[in-house]
């Protein structure tokens, strides 16, 4: 029967078919017959190009409303606007803003958990999102039609009832912490942050640094506090686009948003910024690079700036892609960058940054900031040729098109120019100001808002492979980009003298039980183990070898799933091992290693009696039945404490270290058990290691060995 079907479906076709063939065919031969020359040929005049207004209207609590109807299929999209921003944050709380805009969502309302909404939102392939930048706060939703009041519902709870989860804050500060810990592991990273740190100064909202500490000042009040201020109908744009009738949806939206009550007027953020533009040469040392990244520039302009649109045609001239001068010359002619570009950028609250750069050889460094510094020289002496002109507008204007690529790319553009100020029409204007703009223009704007002799420049890089010193351009100040450690929690508490006087005597209880008669004779020692590990979800069984010879040298050597490891701690220094290849050890690790070796019991039983050592009681607590007595042992570079029963033995130790899968700060807790007797000495065979609270390892010792004999060839540092 399909056959059949088919074969009737052909045959009613066939003379439709016949017809659309002899069209076609007779087509050419028609319009041959009609134009002979195909530039004669006429084409009707384009419509035209209508720019979609969204229908607009206020609450009377002041939420700022758009709507855009898009009947193209069954979704709707919501977003949100909230007058806040990173640059309200204190100084001593920078990465609060952040925080806020993280836990908003994860950490669930007064109706639903965060774990209950992300279930809710999942079943229904929606997306509920928060976050806040630098001067705006962002709320979102995507859903299908059908599902729209429901995830309204959750959409206005979080925007407006949010309870900030402790749990989930933790969470959120371990994700920035491990953030903070690997924001120097990209060389172009690394550029971008300090060259804004350059521009603006290093105390300005813009270019401030959320740090360990920072971050560690930082509570649930805070979050909420946060809230309460700046989140406020009359703080609130909201936008909607998507397949609705706009009448019904201004019910919706007032019924969902109307009996908000209106906050007090938010004042305008004090943005601090460097204003003076004072020439200089910094530097940064990455040792672990082949290639320099050079920065050089200065502060940029506003939007509302008049000379705006004259400055896009100089960035096109001078930066738009391989017919711009930079690519062209640096890049095509020169071959010193895969890619060389920037611009004077532009800003709503603030001047943008006007920076140029490029990355090129470390062998090649000196000659690519010449030619960089040329490029940007040449600019304000060799003004936009009346074909480099005509390209570069010609640019902006057929892309101008991509501008209103959808509706809620308009959405977004209108809330945009609302919220900060612009005319609606700003976009609108685009065209006739860019067309308007001319070679004089161009040349104008280069000499006033191009600064080479007064630009900062930043070079980062191995500076022992450059063509020639970074000096070689002025007076270079090194910059450290070193991570502050963190707030050690351990050892916040304070102590009297009678707490040292009993933390000394459960201390000396300890060093009886483990360290046998002598424990300064332990000179060396051979632990080999099996360890399972757990990062991140993910499960390994490793086993290890660690020598320790005191004070300060380890060896270790590790078989994981891709080979075996050594890892060498000596004289201060450090290097890693693996298949045939030897890499040096970041300084930062290498101290983690000796600080490490300074907890561990053998080491804190040799330092018995050492001045440098400070012990004393700060507790007591039941550790599975048993009574334990808490003492807080320090140093100069270390800090942990012990609980220690009633013999002497440790039952728990923690400090904070630093997670060897991620390099943040964590919450170390480490509990010990089955301890054996090994030449006089009683140490633990078993270790379970948490961080933060999370499993980490369950180790499992072999053998322990005591001053056993020790190839000291293995501490030896590879030949360069």
């Amino acid at each position: 029967m399909k056959t059949k079907n088919h074969d009737n479906h052909l045959s009613a076709l066939a003379p439709a078919l016949a017809i659309a063939l002899a069209a076609a065919l007779a087509w050419p031969v028609w319009s041959r017959a009609q134009v002979s020359d195909h530039r004669a040929i006429e084409f009707p005049e384009l419509q035209e190009f209508q720019i979609p207004r969204p229908d607009t209207f206020e609450l009377g609590n002041g939420v700022k409303v758009f709507l855009i109807e898009d009947h193209e299929l069954p979704l709707v999209q919501v977003v949100a606007r909230i007058r806040t921003g990173s640059v309200y944050e204190p100084a001593g709380q920078t990465g609060l803003a952040g925080l806020v805009g993280a836990v908003q969502r994860t950490g669930g309302t007064s109706r639903m958990t965060g774990d209950e909404i992300d279930d809710f939102l999942e079943a229904r392939a929606a997306s509920v999102e928060t976050n806040i930048g630098s001067t705006v706060g962002f709320a979102s939703m995507d859903c299908l039609v059908g599902d729209f009041d429901e995830v309204l519902r959750v959409f206005h709870d979080v925007l407006r009832h949010p309870v900030f989860d402790q749990d989930k804050l933790e969470v959120a500060k371990a994700q920035t912490r491990s953030s903070i810990a690997r924001r120097n592991d990209s060389i172009t990273g690394i550029t971008a942050r300090e060259f804004s740190r350059l521009v603006y100064g290093t105390d300005s909202p813009l270019s401030r640094l959320t740090e360990y500490a920072t971050l560690a000042a930082v509570s649930r009040t805070d979050l909420v506090a946060w809230h309460s201020k700046f989140y406020h109908p009359n703080n609130i744009y909201l936008g909607v686009v998507g397949d609705f009738e706009s009448a019904t949806m201004k019910k919706k939206i007032e019924a969902a948003f109307g009996d908000w009550s209106a906050g007090p007027a938010l004042e305008a953020p004090t943005i601090e910024y460097r204003e003076e533009e004072t020439a200089g040469v910094f530097s940064i040392e990455k040792e672990d690079v082949t290639q320099a990244n050079i920065r050089m520039g200065h502060l940029g302009i506003t939007i509302e700036n008049p000379d705006f649109f004259p400055l896009q045609v100089m960035n096109e001239v001078l930066s738009g892609g391989f017919s711009g001068r930079l690519m062209r010359n640096i890049r095509t002619e020169k071959g010193l960058a895969y890619g060389a570009g920037g611009s004077v950028g532009a800003s709503f609250l603030y001047p943008g940054v006007a920076g140029f750069g490029l990355q090129t050889k470390s062998e090649t460094m000196g000659e690519a900031v010449d030619a960089l510094y040329d490029e940007i020289r040449g600019m304000i002496s060799s003004p936009a040729t009346d074909e480099e002109l005509e390209r570069a507008k010609d640019t902006i204007l057929n892309s101008f098109i991509f501008n209103y690529a959808s509706k809620q790319q308009v959405l977004s553009q209108q809330m945009l120019y609302a919220y900060y100020g612009l005319p609606a029409d700003f976009l609108e204007t685009y065209r006739d100001n860019i067309e308007r703009v001319t070679a004089a223009d161009v040349a104008r704007v280069a000499r006033e808002y191009l600064h080479p002799d007064r630009a900062t420049l930043l070079v980062v890089g191995r500076s022992a492979e450059f063509d020639r010193p970074v000096s070689s351009f002025g007076e270079v100040t090194e910059l450290d980009i070193s991570i502050p450690a963190p707030p050690d929690r351990t050892a916040a508490v304070a102590v009297t003298e009678d707490d040292r006087a009993a933390g000394e005597a459960v201390f000396d209880r300890m060093v009886s039980t483990l360290g046998g008669a002598d424990p300064t004779a332990i000179q060396s020692v051979r632990v080999k183990s099996s360890l399972d590990v757990s990062v991140q979800g993910q499960q390994m069984a490793l086993a290890q070898t660690m020598v320790l010879v005191f004070p300060d040298q380890v060896y270790t050597t590790i078989d994981t799933p891709v080979g075996a490891q050594e890892v060498v701690i000596t004289g201060g220094e450090g290097f890693v091992r693996m298949s045939g290849q030897t890499q040096p050890l970041p300084p930062d690790r290498v101290e983690r290693q000796i600080r490490d070796l300074g907890r561990e019991l053998l080491s804190l039983i040799r330092s018995h009696g050492a001045e440098a050592i400070d012990v004393a009681l700060i507790g007591t607590e039941e550790i599975g039945g048993v009574a334990t007595e808490v003492i807080l042992v320090s140093s100069d570079t270390f800090a942990t404490r012990l609980w220690i029963d009633e013999g002497g033995r440790p039952l728990r130790q923690s400090y904070q270290g630093t997670h060897p899968a991620t390099g943040a700060p964590g919450d170390f807790e480490i509990t010990f058990s089955d301890y054996r007797e090994v030449n006089g000495y009683l140490l633990p065979y078993g270790r379970v290691s948490k961080i933060d609270g999370d499993l980490f390892a369950t180790v499992v010792v072999e053998s322990v060995e005591i001053n056993p004999p020790v190839d000291m060839t293995v501490f030896e540092k590879p030949a360069a």
